[in-house]
Parts: C-alpha cells; sequence; structure tokens
C-alpha cells in the first residue's frame, strides 16, 4: 500500500508546517519510512504457512512463538502456525495457550487458570496455577506437551497436566 506524499507532513501542528526545516526533516523521515510501511504491509504474506515449504516449518514455528509444532502431522502444523501468527497480539493469554495446546490433545480440552489482566487493586487471587485436562494425547508425550506449556507460560507458573483423570505432568523425578 502506497501512502499519499505529504500524509507525515499533514500530521504536524498547523505551525509548524509553516516551518520549511521541519517540513524538510519530516518529508525526509516520511520517504525512510515508506520503505518500512511497506514490508510492514507484506508481513501477511512473508510468513504464509500454507506455502511454507516443509522443512521450513519448523523455524517458523520459533519464529511466531509455536514451540514443539514438529511434534505434529504437517497439515496440523500449518493450521497452528497460522492460528499462531494471528494471535502474536494475545500472547500468554487463555486462548493462546489453548490454540496452542489443542492440536496435540483429544477430547474435550478444560484448561484452568487464575491469569489475567486486573485494575490496580481488582485482582482476584492470582496463585499461577494452570490445570489442563483432555481425555487424550494426540500427537508428542505428557513431557512434549509439559514442555510447550512451560515454554509458553511464565515461569513461576505451576502445570499440571491430567489425561483421562490421571495426572501425568509434572513426573516425579
Amino acid at each position: 500500500m502506497t501512502r499519499r506524499r505529504g500524509w507525515l507532513v499533514r500530521r504536524l501542528p498547523v505551525g509548524m508546517q509553516e516551518d520549511r526545516t521541519m517540513t524538510g526533516l519530516v518529508a525526509i523521515l516520511e520517504e525512510v519510512s515508506e520503505t518500512v510501511q511497506q514490508q510492514a504491509d507484506q508481513i501477511p504474506f512473508l510468513a504464509d504457512p500454507s506455502v511454507t515449504p516443509e522443512f521450513l516449518l519448523s523455524w517458523l514455528g520459533r519464529f511466531v512463538d509455536a514451540p514443539g509444532s514438529e511434534n505434529l502431522p504437517e497439515g496440523h502444523r500449518r493450521d497452528l502456525l497460522r492460528e499462531t501468527g494471528s494471535l502474536i497480539l494475545r500472547k500468554g493469554t487463555r486462548d493462546y495457550i489453548l490454540t496452542l495446546i489443542e492440536p496435540y490433545l483429544v477430547g474435550p480440552i478444560d484448561l484452568l487458570e487464575d491469569g489475567g489482566v486486573f485494575r490496580e487493586g481488582e485482582s482476584g487471587r492470582c496463585e499461577g496455577i494452570i490445570v489442563v485436562r483432555a481425555t487424550a494425547i494426540a500427537h508428542g508425550s505428557a513431557i512434549d506437551l509439559y514442555k510447550l506449556i512451560r515454554s509458553i507460560t511464565p515461569v513461576h507458573c505451576q502445570i499440571r497436566i491430567e489425561i483421562a483423570g490421571q495426572t501425568v505432568a509434572p513426573v516425579a523425578a
């Protein structure tokens, strides 16, 4: 998308728009920033998982912060990477965690976590406990799933994974 010439200069206060030095500097900035803007406009097309060669999917998974995606079949990996890329601004949220763990699990998935964003003085009791419940693991192992959740959540969080009513992670050493 090309912007009309003078788009940045027009954002200056009226008094500054009459100053030739100021408008000249801002015009230079505008010219330089146009290439950056064009690159930003192309981001949705640069890392499209549907056309990425299979050998680059692991790299793309690390780029969009979908670690461990190599445990999934190729079709599921591509779907996960597409969904994760669209959630980049919601990183660390319940939706983000659920999107990343869903392809690995079977059955209804229950994700319990007490985190959130609260107004000052209005937060509930946040103990940093994350519990994942599902019927079965479809891809990878309980350890792989644990490592995935550990890598996308804050380090202070306690994680418990329950499959078919049995706690499978963390495993006592």
